[in-house]
Parts: C-alpha cells; structure tokens; sequence
C-alpha cells in the first residue's frame, strides 16, 4: 500500500466499490454458501468478496478486498456484516492509510443502502454516485 501512496503523492483517486463471486462446488471453503454471482447473473454456491478498486490517470487496480462471511456459515469468532457494512469500513481504512478520494463509485446494493454506507460517505463528507434501481 505505502508504494501506491507514494506513487499517488498526494493526488485524489476515483474510489470503486464492487462484489464479485466465483462459483464453488461444495461446501468445504469457509464461506460457501448459495448467494447472488454476480459474474453468473444468478444465484449459485459460491464466495463473495467485496473489492475497493482505484482509477487513477486511466488505470484501474484493486487496493483492497474482503470476503463476506454470510450468517449462516460464520465461523465461531466471526461476527456479521452486511456487505454495505464491509464497504463502509474498508473506506475508512483507506482513507485512515492517507488515500484520498475524489469520488466514491458503486451499484445499487451500496447505493440503496443509506443506513449504512450513504451515511458513511456523507459522514466523511466523500463525493458520491451510487446507483438506485
């Protein structure tokens, strides 16, 4: 992480915040479980992880992930959250890292999600635009 700030020196990022899934057969990986793949448009057994991606000087590259743990195949210790929730967190530890962010892109599942992840961004005073169905 210290080598992109170095590299960003200061300099504002576009902010992308995505899910992507992979399809699994069985159950044995932690955090299996039937839910939406989005790369499948359908919903399968498979791992979820929620991804925040820079744009930076028309370069596109991940920063940072997190593999949604679904209630029903938490681990003892583990403790839910909703994948608005992870988001949220994932950009106050970017920013608390020096990232700056000159706008916050994301689908409808953060978009719509106002208790948790709007709030978030309009708490940290962030430029946003996030799709409503």
């Amino acid at each position: 992480m210290q080598l992109i700030l170095d590299v960003l020196s200061g300099r504002p990022i576009v902010l992308i915040i995505d899910e992507t899934g992979d399809k699994k057969k069985g159950n044995s990986t932690d955090y299996v479980n039937r839910q939406y793949i989005g790369n499948l448009g359908k919903t399968e057994n498979g791992i979820v992880a929620v991804t925040a991606y820079a744009v930076f000087c028309g370069m596109t590259f991940p920063l940072t992930f997190e593999i949604y743990k679904p209630r029903e195949r938490l681990l003892q210790g583990d403790k839910y959250r909703t994948k608005p929730e992870i988001a949220a967190q994932m950009i106050k530890g970017l920013q608390k890292l020096g990232f700056k962010f000159n706008l916050v892109l994301a689908d409808s599942l953060y978009g719509e999600s106002g208790r948790n992840f709007r709030k978030v961004l309009d708490e940290l005073k962030l430029n946003y635009l996030v799709a409503i169905r």
